[in-house]
């Protein structure tokens, strides 16, 4: 195989899905249910592009096929969601390459909004721009939630530096949280350290709820990790503080109306400080501290591509 830039060999992308299929046990990760997060009309026109494979399985794995004639690539995008601008930028550069064949990985299929609490799929025209330029799509959502070595969690872990760390928070066929112990520091300390991790200017005050707790003992729950069930088995589990990526949900659909109803009415009880980053920001620790060296094993130039709006 010829080297293409120094370090850099184009690999076969079936053989570079085989490999992640297995390191990440995708078919003990069924999640089908993404399909309901959106409308009709949109899943229809959405199930025209995904391989078959993916939407009649697992919804983890290689999720778009769109290999250049070689099938290979020597390129992977990392990025949390394919949102519109991820996948402006992404095009872009391939067109300015001549489009030879790469590969996105994501943690989620679907764009989604934090201020509208509210999931969307890939736009029809990116679908087809994507195509037309070979880029093919791989989403690792629980897989890379509960991975006992590269995982959301684990790499938020490590960053804040976690000891004494065990796996709790039961997701789909694995474990998603993680809980461990920081040498104590005050509150504000520990929120400016979660900032910094998570590259982000500041918290947010409506995710922020400090209950006089010296930070301890942390449970962690990237992403969306604010559900009643998760809170009371870290709180069980002695946790002086909890972390996740949103625990207050926005926007005005029913679902996220009640489930401010619930979350105020458990917090009369709740007693752990919560710390809220933004749902991209703690899925993304992972995408720059772990699975750059995944790929890069394999000889393969590796580009994240963050989020410009944190809270999108």
């Amino acid at each position: 195989m010829n080297k293409n830039r120094e370090g850099i060999h184009p690999m076969n992308l079936d053989d570079l899905c085989k490999a992640l299929d297995s390191y990440f046990e995708i078919e003990r990760f069924v999640e089908n249910d993404w399909a309901e997060l959106i409308s009709e009309a949109e899943r229809g026109a959405l199930l025209r592009f995904l391989r078959p494979e993916f939407a009649n399985g697992p919804w983890n794995g290689l999720m778009l096929n769109n290999p250049a004639s070689t099938e290979t690539i020597d390129r992977v995008y990392l990025a949390v969601f394919p949102s519109q601008d991820i996948l402006d930028t992404i095009i872009a550069m391939e067109v300015e390459r001549g489009a030879p064949g790469a590969l996105l990985f994501t943690h989620h299929p679907l764009a989604y909004s934090e201020r509208a609490a509210s999931f969307s799929p890939i736009a029809t025209v990116q679908l087809e721009e994507l195509h037309e330029h070979h880029i093919s799509l791989y989403s690792c959502h629980a897989p890379l939630d509960c991975h006992p070595e590269t995982s959301t969690a684990s790499a938020l872990a490590e960053a804040l530096g976690l000891e004494d760390t065990k796996r709790f928070a039961k997701y789909y066929g694995g474990y998603a949280g993680i809980h461990g112990k920081l040498t104590g520091m005050d509150f504000q300390t520990f929120a400016e350290l979660v900032a910094e991790v998570c590259e982000l200017p500041q918290l947010r005050y409506d995710q922020v709820r400090n209950n006089g707790r010296i930070v301890e003992h942390i449970a962690i729950v990237p992403g969306g990790g604010g559900d009643i069930e998760v809170l009371g088995e870290a709180a069980v589990l002695g946790a002086d503080t909890f972390m996740t990526g949103q625990w207050w949900l926005f926007g005005d659909s029913p679902f996220a109306v009640n489930e401010r109803v619930r979350m105020t009415s458990y917090l009369t009880a709740f007693k752990p400080n919560l710390v809220g980053a933004s749902h991209y920001s703690t899925e993304f620790v992972v995408l720059r501290d772990q699975m750059p060296d995944w790929f890069r094993q394999h000889n393969l130039d590796t580009i994240l591509i963050r989020q410009e709006d944190p809270w999108q």
